[in-house]
């Protein structure tokens, strides 16, 4: 059976083991604290970065987007009555399909 004074040497142990880990908290809540102030500055520092890149990229993009659709404007035009033969064809077709799958 475990005297008295064990359970004093025991309690007292628990109570150092206590203070340290709380002691470890308070060190590691700060480390994290300084490693996110860091990681804070570096992110904001990439969004611009990044912010630059996608808008580069969506300018880019946009302007041929443009020129494309203005390449097929310009064959519709010149050739109005095969692009109405070929809608009207393509939406026989998907007719033919919708019916065939109701069946």
């Amino acid at each position: 059976m475990a005297s008295t004074y064990d359970k004093v040497k025991i309690h007292e142990a628990l109570e150092l083991l206590d203070a340290a880990a709380a002691e470890e908290r308070s060190d590691l809540r700060d480390m994290i604290g300084d490693g996110y102030d860091s990681l804070r500055e570096f992110a904001g520092t990439l969004g611009s970065e990044v912010q630059r890149e996608v808008s580069s990229v969506y300018k880019a993009g946009k302007a041929k987007v443009r020129a494309a659709a203005c390449d097929v404007d310009n064959h519709v035009h010149a050739n109005p009555w095969a692009y109405i033969g070929g809608s009207a064809a393509l939406g026989l077709l998907v007719g033919v399909l919708i019916a065939r799958g109701r069946k």
